[in-house]
């Protein structure tokens, strides 16, 4: 009998056990299940890179410290345009004041910082056989703009043309008496070095330029620096209201005047600036091939190219040789943009006033949305604007 007993005694403990031990493992079944399936949860989803051609529908953004991508229901989104490129921009850009930077392009001060960011470019010769540019900047401050050169009279009236700060390291004498008469806010590396501006004698490892890089060239400044000054001087930073400093934008309502997927530029004997349509954008080559920034890499490309005749001679008795262009007044030029070209004509009024231009016809011009190139380019020369010739298979 009490065999017996202790036999039902050992299974209800072990039907009792079994049934514990159920019940444990179920519960950590459960809790296994609802921590892995919360995780899950809270795992993002795998966001697919957006293409690198998708500026706002994809979407890339330009940021104070730089380009972004994000889903446009990840982030506010840009409702403005661009009075400068016709994109779309964040209304905090669109009201502000922008850069006006000479930059040097001479070869030994190759690559240029920051210059794929620029949303207009001008260019002209200033002495000699090189030419100059004025990066005007404004949906994007890059950290790093340069090298940047000294002034020159006539490069003012271009800062103009935006209600732009005009930015430059030194001037000749014509040039500081302009900044004087017109008073243009003007920070200049001359006076401002080791505050806004600052020295970089370096070249990047895969340039053509080797060595240390001349102090000439060396100059460079950036939108931490820029932005800090103009807080602390408190200098207008906002486009004045009810002018126009931009161009208009839309379809192009006139018949073009021919094939414009070629684009030399001969601005001197040693100096010529090409321009090849590639996949609906203008792609900006120097003497030395490619038009590259020394921060990205990136070739320098542009949706529109205009060639903006001004007559222009070396001043008499100047021994570096330096130039007058007549930037006031009126002239003729022509507009490529999506390989067509078209002729256009110029004014300005005055050096505070912006440029405005037209189709021959008398209508205002329309530029396709992006960046522009603009060439003042003298009246004796000759351009060619040219369908580009079939490639070999």
């Amino acid at each position: 009998m009490s065999e017996i007993v202790k036999i039902i005694k050992s299974k209800k403990f072990l039907v009792s056990f079994s049934l514990s031990l159920g019940i444990t493992l179920s519960i950590c079944v459960i809790i296994f299940m609802v921590i892995f399936f919360a995780a899950r949860e809270e795992e993002p989803e795998p966001q697919a890179e957006a293409p690198e051609s998708e500026l706002f529908f994809g979407i890339r953004i330009p940021m104070p410290d730089g380009w972004v991508y994000v889903e446009p229901d990840e982030f506010p989104y840009p409702t403005q345009y661009s009075m400068l490129t016709g994109q779309r921009i964040f209304d905090e850009y669109a009201a502000r004041r922008p850069l006006a930077v000479v930059v040097n392009n001479i070869r030994r001060a190759l690559p240029q910082s920051g210059i794929a960011s620029a949303d207009i470019i001008y260019e002209m010769l200033a002495e000699g056989d090189i030419t100059r540019l004025i990066a005007i900047f404004q949906s994007h401050f890059p950290d790093k703009i340069g090298s940047v050169r000294s002034a020159r009279d006539y490069f003012i009236d271009f800062a103009y043309n935006h209600d732009a700060l005009f930015i430059h390291h030194g001037s000749s004498p014509a040039g500081y008496d302009k900044i004087r008469t017109t008073r243009i806010t003007n920070l200049d590396g001359g006076r401002l070095e080791g505050r806004v501006f600052w020295r970089d004698t370096s070249y990047p490892e895969w340039s053509f330029n080797t060595g240390t890089r001349p102090r000439e060239h060396s100059s460079y400044t950036g939108r931490e620096q820029l932005e800090a000054y103009l807080e602390a001087e408190e200098i207008r930073s906002n486009i004045t209201e009810g002018a126009q400093y931009g161009f208009s934008f839309g379809e192009i309502p006139t018949e073009s005047a021919g094939k414009a997927e070629h684009i030399i530029v001969p601005f001197s004997p040693n100096y010529t600036r090409t321009f090849v349509l590639d996949d609906g954008v203008y792609l900006a080559y120097n003497r030395d091939g490619e038009h590259l920034d020394a921060d990205t890499q990136e070739q320098v490309s542009v949706s529109n190219v205009l060639i903006q005749l001004a007559s222009m001679h070396v001043i008499a008795g100047d021994e570096a040789g330096r130039r007058s262009i007549r930037t006031v007044g009126s002239g003729n030029g022509f507009l490529a943009t999506q390989g067509e070209y078209y002729d256009v004509t110029w004014e300005k009024s005055s050096i505070e006033s912006p440029t405005r231009w037209y189709f021959a016809d008398g209508t205002p011009l329309v530029l396709s949305a992006g960046k522009t190139w603009v060439c003042v380019f003298q009246t004796t020369g000759k351009v060619t604007l040219e369908e580009l010739a079939p490639t070999e298979i």
